[in-house]
């Protein structure tokens, strides 16, 4: 009986870890950060209030962020009139890689490309892996976090986000 709910527990939480996960976040602050974009801007926490925001913790090795970042890139689209932004963090990456990436890709990159020297904001954030999403309401405060790919997909998600911006995505 034990041996089987070992290993339930270790089939739950592979499935957790494989499809990602929806996390509802007690509506907190994100700690305080600076970060400077890949064409020379500073952005900071106060950069996330008056708008809803959708901030991407992303690596150019990761094969899930290259996947989700064009669909982050047409929500992006979609819902910037509507008061919406996307932030995509660049970490646990060299920015020569990052730079590369995004330079490459500028259809996918409609939005700011920020780089994490030393994964300082990241850490402070949280961050465990790559893609990690964190939406975030006028306020500036954390409302959900997501940890791996599937999210735009998610209920949960597109609720929130019709709550948040006020209208169905």
């Amino acid at each position: 009986m034990q041996a089987k709910r070992v290993g339930f527990t270790a089939l739950f939480l592979a499935v957790v870890f494989a499809f990602g996960m929806v996390a509802q976040a007690a509506e907190r602050h994100p700690p305080a950060f600076e970060l400077t974009s890949l064409d020379g801007k500073k952005f900071t926490q106060n950069d996330l209030t008056n708008k809803v925001t959708l901030m991407v913790f992303w690596a150019s090795s990761c094969g899930t962020c290259k996947k989700e970042l064009p669909k982050i890139s047409d929500l992006q689209k979609k819902m910037e009139k509507q008061g919406f932004q996307v932030l995509a963090v660049g970490f646990a990456d060299a920015e020569s890689d990052i730079r590369k990436y995004a330079t490459s890709n500028p259809r996918t990159f409609n939005f700011p490309v920020l780089y994490d020297t030393g994964d300082r904001v990241a850490t402070q954030w949280g961050v465990q892996g790559t893609p990690t999403l964190f939406l975030i309401d006028k306020k500036g405060q954390v409302v959900l976090s997501h940890l791996g790919g599937g999210l735009l997909e998610s209920r949960a998600f597109q609720k929130k986000l019709d709550a948040l911006i006020g209208s169905p995505i």
